[in-house]
């Protein structure tokens, strides 16, 4: 469980939030409250308390080079109880990803468990294998979907994810 004062760096993918709203309505407890559809670029960032205005500037600036990107969510892949979708194509996400890295490397992404993680949208999490089967089932039946990556949230864990600021990008 996630503790107060983290933040994260991600994506938000409205259409995915469109076509996933099924899961939240059935599956309450397999979504994360406060945090629409998205791609996590970098997880956990810093602390809530060091995010001071270098480090925002710094991300604006970061951002505003980035161009828009259009991806295809074609598939829907399962780990246990775990169901995402994969951005098609990667490789422009992990770029993104790397430069954050390359900017901020302290932060030990997803935990401290050190694996890379591929980007992905969540769809569900930490629930029984046959109902995560179940959802990778129905949610495939939705797919491809075609999205427009245009901006990056900031977020902060107090009591449940709240948006701290948003970087849309520019280049």
């Amino acid at each position: 469980m996630p503790r107060d004062g983290r933040t994260g760096l991600v994506i938000p993918v409205p259409a995915a939030d469109e076509a996933l709203a099924w899961v939240s309505e059935r599956y309450p407890e397999a979504v994360r409250d406060g945090v629409p559809a998205h791609l996590s670029l970098l997880y956990p960032f810093l602390a809530a308390g060091d995010l001071d205005a270098g480090v925002l500037t710094a991300l604006r600036g970061l951002f505003d080079r980035q161009p828009p990107m259009r991806v295809v969510l074609a598939r829907c892949h399962r780990r246990g109880g775990f169901v995402y979708l994969v951005p098609e194509p990667v490789a422009p996400v992990r770029d993104l990803i790397g430069a954050l890295r390359g900017g901020w490397p302290a932060p030990v992404a997803h935990r401290g468990r050190g694996e890379e993680v591929e980007p992905h949208v969540t769809v569900a999490m930490g629930v029984a294998e046959r109902t995560a089967a179940v959802i990778q089932r129905e949610t495939s039946e939705s797919l491809p979907l075609t999205v427009e990556l245009s901006e990056v949230w900031l977020v902060v864990l107090r009591g449940r994810w709240r948006l701290h600021g948003r970087f849309a990008f520019g280049g």
